[in-house]
């Protein structure tokens, strides 16, 4: 009974504090990708079967005529329920992806304490004594770590947290039959912990795509802590496993295969292995894509020590021979650690705590990781985000040793262990004020797109999303100043033509206009706002012909949203063409349910058309 005293406690403790650390988000406006994942999004402005139907069959962005690689219906019926309730009022958004990554690091706490202290490992006095601090220093650090704020504060990125949270209780929910009073039950006999561990799975693939490495961070899981592997003779050290973590894992694989190739088949939107439209250096070799990874590597764990001049939009080196520095550097330490991995196991048991702290750690960092380390091309090189899941198995080794340095100190010397203590309370205050400062930050767009350029002045998009603030509040010179900017560093994005064409058309300069328009078509011919443009400058110019060219365009690039039909079946009644425009005009109404005002003026159209 005292166990599970302490054990809520704790867990309380965690809740209180992510409380308190999130709290200074709570009011940041929504920004950025938000933009097109919720706000230019009809799809998530109510739930409907229409609308559902549409989340199970498209990819994330084709709500706003976009292609992507990414499919995550789940995590867009959460926006949805989001939406229904309080629309942009940004205090329930954060409240919800605040809820989620504490209900995940109380996850964290519950699941290491419980097989810290219960499973095999408990053979160790010492872990039997203090597997419940490892764990709550590990869940601790998880929660308030400055890392974890880009993908908690910033709601275009809740799939991380979201997938997590799901990861985590699918592995509680296999893990729950351990408990000796549920092992023989009814209901585990009937499998229902396994059926809603699935489903749990089901529900974190659907919420963001990594959570495919689910199978093999149970295995972890299983060999780390809930394996009983028996020795052969005296002389032979147990073995791990693999068998037995495979077979429990293998309804999961099951999963993540049919996962795999529907996301390859009918669901392979755009290009689900490769992320890059242009062949690359990068993109094309796999060796490549490792070379960098192992550079980049350095640099995550010099941030998940000390978590400073964080920013989004990283940029990185690619490095392209195994003996650039630091990428022979990096690798030699991992051989290093892997050799050390195999000595450990071999001069000790199984059983001895320290080896399979380090396995545990070792292998849910690098699997957690695999899905950003260029295995396949993704859409960046870098992102603090990634680090979400990896840091709970650093954190679990850096925590092991922690809490063995103050047993130490705590029978040797008394002095040394408060200073100890004194330190650590120092340090992880440094990591809440940090997430504290970031939380703030990020409800500060300009300054926060400010930031970023003092480390990547060259940004293209963070230039243009900053040239969109200003000319949302109306300053167009200062956002032509970013927009001008970001063109120049490159015409690898089209949104900077775009907008320079959108204040050039607001200054009557409708030729510099149509230029730009015409240049963002030809770096990315499936941006449809600038055929919504032309449409409407060719219109006003009295060029029907053109007009229409762009609105058939358009009808390609969005067939489901009613405003285009309406707007296409208006150009066709000015060329005299009511049977094309009463064709629309139907087509578009058959969309209405995402946009009721456009429903309504296109049934008074087509009375109106009708009764002429």
């Amino acid at each position: 009974m005292m166990f599970e005293h302490k054990t809520w406690l704790l867990a309380a403790v965690l809740v209180l504090v992510g409380v308190l650390v999130y709290a200074f988000n709570l009011n940041n406006e929504l920004f950025w990708d938000d933009d097109d994942w919720i706000i230019n999004n009809n799809f998530v402005h109510s739930i409907s079967w229409d609308n559902v139907k549409f989340w199970f069959s498209n990819d994330a962005l084709a709500g706003v005529g976009l292609k992507s690689n990414y499919y995550r219906p789940f995590l867009f019926f959460t926006f949805a329920l989001n939406w229904v309730v309080s629309e942009t009022k940004p205090f329930l958004w954060h409240l919800v992806s605040n809820s989620i990554h504490i209900a995940n690091a109380v996850l964290i706490f519950i699941l290491l304490n419980k097989l810290l202290t219960t499973s095999d490992i408990q053979r160790t006095s010492y872990v039997e004594t203090f597997g419940r601090w490892i764990a709550f220093l590990t869940a601790l650090i998880f929660t308030i770590h400055p890392l974890n704020t880009e993908a908690v504060t910033y709601i275009a990125g809740r799939g991380d947290p979201l997938s997590v949270f799901f990861m985590l209780l699918a592995l509680y929910l296999w893990a729950k039959p351990v408990d000796k009073r549920l092992a023989k039950s009814f209901i585990h006999r009937l499998g229902v912990f396994k059926i809603l561990s699935l489903a749990a799975l089901i529900l974190a693939i659907l919420s963001r795509e990594t959570a495919i490495i689910f199978p093999f961070l149970l295995m972890v899981f299983y060999i780390a802590f809930m394996s009983k592997s028996k020795l052969t003779t005296s002389n032979v050290p147990r073995t791990l496993d693999v068998k037995g973590a495979f077979k429990e894992a293998l309804p999961y694989f099951g999963v993540v295969a049919v996962y795999g190739i529907l996301r390859l088949t009918v669901l392979n939107f755009q290009n689900t292995l490769n992320f890059y439209s242009d062949p690359n250096i990068y993109s094309e070799n796999l060796h490549v894509r490792i070379f960098t990874f192992l550079s980049i590597l350095w640099e995550y764990l010099k941030l998940l020590v000390v978590p400073i001049g964080l920013h989004m939009e990283r940029s990185a080196t690619v490095y392209t021979s195994l003996f650039q520095w630091p990428v022979w550097a990096v690798g030699a330490v991992l051989v290093l650690l892997f050799y050390c991995l195999i000595v450990m196991y071999r001069r000790e048991q199984f059983n001895n705590s320290t080896f399979r702290i380090w396995f545990f750690g070792v292998s849910w960092f690098f699997i957690a990781l695999a899905p950003a380390s260029g295995i396949t091309p993704i859409n960046a090189l870098m992102y603090e985000h990634w680090l979400y899941l990896p840091m709970v198995g650093f954190w679990l080794i850096m925590s092991f040793y922690l809490v063995k340095l103050f047993d130490y100190f705590k029978s040797k010397s008394l002095a040394v262990c408060y200073l100890l203590l004194t330190i650590l309370v120092i340090y992880l205050s440094f990591f809440a004020y940090q997430s504290i400062q970031r939380n703030i930050l990020w409800g500060k767009p300009i300054e926060f797109y400010k930031d970023i350029l003092k480390y990547e002045p060259d940004s293209v998009r963070i230039n243009n999303n900053l040239g969109n603030l200003h000319f949302n509040r109306g300053d167009n010179e200062q956002a032509e100043l970013y927009y001008r900017k970001a063109a120049e560093s490159g015409d690898a994005f089209a949104q900077p033509h775009f907008n320079i064409g959108s204040i050039l058309q607001s200054r009557g300069d409708i030729d510099g206009a149509i230029a730009e328009f015409d240049k963002a078509i030809e770096i990315y011919p499936n941006f449809y706002y600038p055929y919504q443009n032309l449409a409407v400058i060719y219109a006003q110019q009295g060029d029907f012909a053109k007009a229409v060219i762009n609105m058939e365009k358009l009808k390609l690039l969005l067939p489901a949203n009613p405003r285009v039909y309406y707007n296409s079946a208006l150009v066709y009644v000015a060329l005299n063409n009511r049977e094309k425009a009463l064709a629309d005009l139907k087509e578009g109404l058959k969309y209405s349910s995402i946009d009721h005002e456009t429903g309504r003026l296109i049934e008074e159209f087509i009375k109106q058309l009708t009764a002429e």
